[in-house]
């Protein structure tokens, strides 16, 4: 597999909860969040949040700042347009 099919792979994997793509959605829709935000969106305990912000960003779809005591998370644009243009030039024929 070349390094693309296996960043797709990643991203599909990451995907594939709900609870990532409720927080992926969430910082689309609000162009960025902290980890407090997240832990609120996800209702679910710190440690949970943090394995799953951690996948996300494994996969490369977020993008991530420190700003004093907070880490602000961004999704990776060129991560999910890469992974949307796969899908629709391989899979949507």
């Amino acid at each position: 597999m070349s390094t693309n099919e296996d960043n797709i792979v990643k991203i599909a994997k990451a995907l594939s909860d709900k609870t990532r793509l409720k927080i992926l959605n969430e910082i689309v829709r609000r162009k960025s969040i902290t980890c407090n935000e997240a832990k609120k969106i996800a209702g679910l305990s710190q440690p949970t949040v943090s394995h799953h912000l951690k996948i996300l960003a494994e996969a490369g779809l977020l993008n991530t700042v420190k700003d004093g005591r907070f880490l602000i998370i961004t999704v990776n644009k060129n991560s999910l347009d890469e992974f949307s243009s796969f899908i629709s030039t391989n899979l949507l024929k």
